[in-house]
């Protein structure tokens, strides 16, 4: 590799740790961070299964069911909108000079 190309990738480099150091650190560390998130899997699947409980509740004038229905519905929406979803991090405003 010549010097133009060394130095080229160390601002490459230089210029990922500064926008987004946390990436670069889990790929400096070789052991990315996993993308899985319990509390979005759980979060669908109370969402979807409260919707499914709360049109069988009004269906069949089921009040205990659609009750439940609601709260689960809610219970999901919570859990899916408590944290940014992963790839969706927020980036710092910067401040123009």
């Amino acid at each position: 590799m010549s010097d133009e190309e060394r130095r080229l990738l160390k601002e490459l480099e230089l210029g990922l740790i500064a926008d987004d150091p946390h990436l670069a650190m889990e790929l400096l560390s070789g052991y990315p961070a996993p993308r899985f998130r319990a509390d979005l899997f759980f979060g669908a699947l109370a969402g979807l299964a409260g919707l499914v409980l709360l049109i069988a509740g009004v269906s069949g004038q089921i009040v205990a069911l659609v009750v439940l229905g609601l709260s689960l519905v809610g219970l999901g929406t919570g859990l899916l909108l408590s944290k940014p979803f992963p790839g969706r991090r927020r980036r710092p405003k910067r401040h123009a000079g």
